[in-house]
């Protein structure tokens, strides 16, 4: 089943460090994560009967549309209400069961790193997420002047290429933040907003929820440097990102989408991309 397997790579994705925990913590995180594993495998089973012909949809890290809709009536609506009524409660069930435990479980890997910080760092909640450029096998280096930062998960304002379609039609107002010729991509092909540029200075603490939980220092000048590891330690694999300019969404190839956890963006024609890294923010140098 496919839940099961998502939350297996999920919980391989999302090791923690276990020498900063005790014994007693350890033992609850594995109790909470068997517990999951078992739910979303139950639940799985129930619905399986009602999702056997339609697929689910890939998600992002916490994906849902973010478009407001036009002031046009009629038959628009009238069409997506029959399309919402011909999927089945347990296909409705099953997705949102799956999306939300893959990222409580995220979230939960992650989460108990922010409340064991190191002395100097103060927890971070919500989780923030760093677009960073640069060697992956580097400890340090320089750039971090276009390095940026997403205060929240940018996932839930983003939108999929279907509405994109719609909103260069004129069906749909595209979000305040969207520019059609510099936007950026995750691994499903969802169209989210652009990262704060630039990151600020300051310390940081981040992860890429695997191995590695360390301190990231970037300078006024633009440099960067972890207190420990390389830049590829900290990045969150499964978590794509690229930024593309130069042309529009309307190019994208949907064959080339999802994009394996590590793998390399796609080019989209008519565009220049930028890969980045995804690092976890779970605490920052107290003031």
């Amino acid at each position: 089943d496919e839940g099961c397997v998502c939350l297996y790579v999920a919980c391989r994705q999302s090791t923690l460090p276990t020498a900063m925990l005790r014994p007693h913590q350890l033992h609850c995180i594995r109790a909470v994560v068997a517990v999951a594993f078992l739910c979303v495998s139950v639940s799985g089973f129930q619905a399986h009967n009602h999702d056997a012909i339609t697929a689910a949809r890939p998600r992002h890290w916490t994906s849902k549309l973010a478009l407001s809709s036009s002031d046009e009536e009629g038959g628009n609506k009238q069409q997506q209400k029959k399309k919402d009524k011909d999927e089945t409660f347990g296909s409705q069930l099953r997705r949102s069961f799956l999306a939300s435990s893959a990222a409580a479980l995220t979230y939960a890997a992650v989460g108990p790193l922010g409340l064991i910080t190191p002395p100097g760092f103060e927890r971070v909640s919500p989780l923030q997420f760093i677009a960073a450029l640069g060697d992956p096998e580097a400890n340090s280096g320089g750039g971090a002047g276009s390095w940026g930062i997403w205060e929240t998960d940018p996932g839930p304002r983003g939108f999929r290429q279907r509405d994109y379609e719609k909103v260069a039609s004129g069906e749909l107002r595209p979000p305040k933040w969207f520019q059609e010729q510099d936007y950026f991509l995750d691994e499903n092909a969802i169209i989210m907003p652009q990262p704060s540029f630039p990151l600020p200075e300051g310390k940081y603490l981040v992860t890429g929820g695997r191995i590695a939980t360390t301190g990231l220092t970037v300078s006024s000048d633009g440099t960067w440097k972890l207190d420990s590891g390389k830049l590829y330690d900290v990045t969150h694999l499964p978590c794509r990102a690229a930024r593309y300019r130069g042309g529009t969404p309307s190019s994208v190839r949907k064959q080339d989408f999802p994009v394996a956890p590590g793998a390399i963006m796609p080019e989209v024609p008519g565009t220049t991309k930028q890969d980045y890294s995804v690092l976890f923010v779970v605490g920052k140098a107290k003031a």
